[in-house]
């Protein structure tokens, strides 16, 4: 008969409950409600850090130009730019957003805009110019801001 007997205590299953179950997804569910916007908000700056970086090397390119031919290009293409692929679906670039003034003295101001549509399109344009000003919201209709 002492063969035979087996203590409750193993006889209890050791699931989780549905109440438990709810609780933890509950949990993982606030969590990501928190964690998506701070992703999405990193995506947004480093799409913009591409964009920056993509015009400080036109302004680079612009000045190597007017060094060698006394004038500013008046095209990516006459620099040996085009827009990187990290950049194309976000802003874009067209030709009276590339403004070269012959002066004197000679200038330019490129000018970045958000594509509609796309994680950027409520990031504000951003633009440079000759004289080295940077700044991100020009022309936008917001407040335009140093980058």
């Amino acid at each position: 008969m002492l063969a035979s007997y087996v203590p409750k205590t193993v006889l209890k299953s050791r699931g989780f409950t549905l109440i438990e179950l709810m609780v933890v997804i509950a949990i993982v569910g606030i969590l990501a409600a928190v964690a998506y916007p701070a992703y999405t908000s990193h995506v947004i700056k480093a799409n913009r850090a591409a964009a920056q970086s993509f015009m400080l090397e036109v302004a680079q390119r612009q000045q190597n130009h007017m060094m060698n031919s006394r004038t500013y290009a008046t095209s990516l293409i006459d620099l040996g730019l085009s827009l990187p692929d990290d950049v194309t679906g976000l802003y874009a670039l067209d030709s009276a957003t590339l403004g070269v003034e012959d002066g004197p003295p000679p200038s330019f101001t490129l000018q970045l805009n958000p594509v509609a549509g796309s994680m950027q399109a409520d990031d504000g344009s951003l633009c440079i110019s000759n004289a080295g000003a940077r700044t991100r919201h020009c022309q936008s209709g917001g407040t335009a801001e140093s980058w």
